[in-house]
């Protein structure tokens, strides 16, 4: 830490720090102070900083609250155990290991891409190929399989204590891309069909 002299009234210098100061919290997260500056406080989520002020997270929406609650205690599974359970089924091992939320995130991600996949596959079943719908597929198939892989990676990882591969936020984020991504294939493709 840096500390500089400054000088008090009465003519004496007082050692000034000049560092931020930042608080743990039990909840994760931290609240820190910078000398002449406003406190903010971390999200124990996404790691935002936000004002001290905000009630929510400007970035995940998670309350302030969050910082303050006790850490709950995960139930005891082993990485290969986890890893397993997310081969099954993506999700249901970040749900064994404790990580409810992030769990079924990864379960009703996983559904849809897959279900998706399954649902243009069968549609064209029969038609002789894949036809003007093959980027379509090639996008769920990437995606659905990207949701199986990393899930049992941050399963594993999880159950064994350390940070997952693919955080939630970016998780969020891949979501909102895919959904973009899809409905502007989606709209690209079926032009051709409305012009006509």
């Amino acid at each position: 830490m840096r500390v500089e002299p400054a000088k008090q009234p009465d003519g004496e210098f007082a050692a000034k720090s000049t560092a931020a100061i930042a608080l743990a919290t039990p909840g994760g997260g931290a609240i820190e102070v910078e000398p002449g500056g406003k406190p903010t406080w971390t999200c124990s989520v996404c790691s935002e900083p936000n004002a001290i002020e905000a009630t929510i997270c400007a970035t995940c929406g998670a309350p302030f609250g969050r910082l303050l609650e006790e850490p709950t205690r995960r139930p005891e599974i082993r990485p290969q155990t986890a890893a397993t359970w997310s081969f099954v089924w993506p999700g249901i091992g970040h749900w064994k290991a404790g990580y409810r939320a992030d769990g079924v995130a990864r379960i009703v991600l996983f559904a849809w891409t897959f279900g998706t996949l399954m649902v243009l596959l069968v549609a064209r079943f029969g038609t002789g190929g894949l036809g003007p719908v093959f980027p379509l597929v090639a996008l769920f198939l990437v995606a659905a399989s990207a949701v199986y892989t990393v899930s049992a990676i941050d399963a594993y990882r999880l159950a064994g204590g350390d940070p997952p591969l693919v955080s939630s936020r970016v998780l969020l984020w891949g979501s909102a891309v895919l959904i973009v991504a899809s409905v502007a294939l989606a709209s690209f493709l079926t032009l051709p069909a409305a012009r006509q």
